[in-house]
């Protein structure tokens, strides 16, 4: 096994995040955010993410040129699990930043760059990721949208399902296929920014439990000039691979299940008595092995070496280990809740999301047994 074990605390950058965090102005838009969100739209801390974008603290990791300060994965990485552990919405956040800004930043032209990338780091923009699809789930060879070549641009006909934020943002990274790729699932797939305010472009909201809505996006042949293609249009899948590196390490899952476990523990005090204390102390050795585990894969991936199949590993432990933390704080505390738990109902309505995002937990672990049958070691396969 390659790096280092122990997190890298970034114990500077974190201090600066919890003071921010910690402003009246902040709190009042945290503390009420899950109360009355928007109707129809997602809780997005406008304010929160400005003022951290105002100070680079939004996309650290970011050249300073494009909003960041070019402090490196970790930073990232240290960012969002201090924004997880503090209760902070980040479907927003990691749509935007970890996902479609990676996109750009890696693979699109310095126009694209120069275009979305700073605003995006400063708050002001918030991308949406069009992947999945209501038959395809989160196998993307699957697939069925298209893209078409036309004059001076592209045509983009199909529908993608359970894409959060999207009512909220202003473009959306599509992924569709184009001619070519014979019988391979994967080839031939290309990535566009699109519109989202296009006139062939359809939300619809979708009803879940979730406490984040979710959207159907029916993309009726929205036509988009060539400046909208990202990198080469047979290059979208590894590209689509890449972009999901930070969000895979589990870093945000961690916190939720850190922050979810000490809250369940206080209000458990708070009756007088630690109810199920075995299992929280199982938990409490799980999430912080866990969080460890997560911080290895961001290691990986800062040097480069990231294997798919040790991210699918952080990722799926991460996730599943947040379901249950919520799952118990529901069996031990009941529907009435607890005034120390003010997350609760967010928990028990937010956990099933989390091992689907980024891929499903059956994805996860084809993907992982699938690497050790090839005889790979999930933490030496390079990406």
């Amino acid at each position: 096994m390659t790096g280092s074990l122990m997190p890298v605390e970034n114990s500077d950058l974190r201090n600066e995040v919890r003071h921010l965090l910690a402003e009246p102005e902040l709190r009042e838009e945290l503390n009420g955010i899950w109360r009355t969100p928007p109707h129809g739209e997602c809780p997005v801390p406008r304010l929160t993410y400005r003022e951290l974008g105002r100070r680079g603290l939004l996309a650290p990791h970011w050249p300073p040129e494009y909003g960041g300060r070019g402090a490196g994965v970790s930073a990232g990485a240290a960012v969002a699990e201090e924004l997880a552990l503090h209760g902070v919405p980040d479907s927003a956040r990691v749509n935007t930043i970890d996902n479609a800004g990676t996109t750009l930043l890696s693979f699109g032209t310095e126009r694209q760059r120069r275009r979305h990338c700073p605003e995006m780091a400063a708050g002001r923009v918030i991308f949406s990721v069009l992947y999945t699809e209501p038959d395809a789930g989160s196998d993307l060879g699957g697939m069925a949208t298209r893209a078409e070549r036309i004059a001076g641009g592209w045509r983009l006909t199909g529908t993608k399902t359970w894409n959060a934020t999207t009512a909220n943002a202003r473009y959306g990274i599509c992924a569709a296929r184009v001619a070519g790729g014979g019988d391979n699932a994967y080839a031939a797939t290309a990535l566009f920014v699109v519109p989202l305010d296009h006139p062939a472009v359809r939300i619809e909201a979708l009803p879940t439990v979730n406490p984040e809505p979710f959207f159907t996006v029916h993309l009726d042949g929205a036509e988009v000039d060539d400046e909208a293609l990202i990198g080469s249009p047979d290059a979208g899948w590894s590209m689509l691979t890449e972009a999901l590196g930070l969000e895979r390490t589990g870093i945000c899952f961690a916190g939720r299940a850190r922050r979810w476990l000490d809250q369940l523990v206080r209000a458990l005090e708070a009756r007088g008595g630690p109810g199920g204390a075995y299992e929280l102390s199982r938990l409490d050795a799980e999430v912080t092995a866990a969080r460890l585990l997560g911080w290895r894969a961001v290691a990986d991936l800062s040097d480069g070496r990231l294997g798919a199949a040790a991210a699918a590993a952080a990722k799926w432990w991460n996730s599943e280990l947040a379901q249950r933390v919520a799952r118990l704080a529901w069996e031990l505390l009941g529907p009435q809740g607890s005034p120390a738990f003010p997350d609760l109902m967010v928990a028990v309505r937010e956990a099933p999301g989390l091992t689907l995002a980024a891929g499903t937990s059956e994805m996860q672990l084809s993907t992982v047994v699938t690497d050790l049958l090839d005889g790979g070691d999930p933490w030496e396969e390079p990406i």
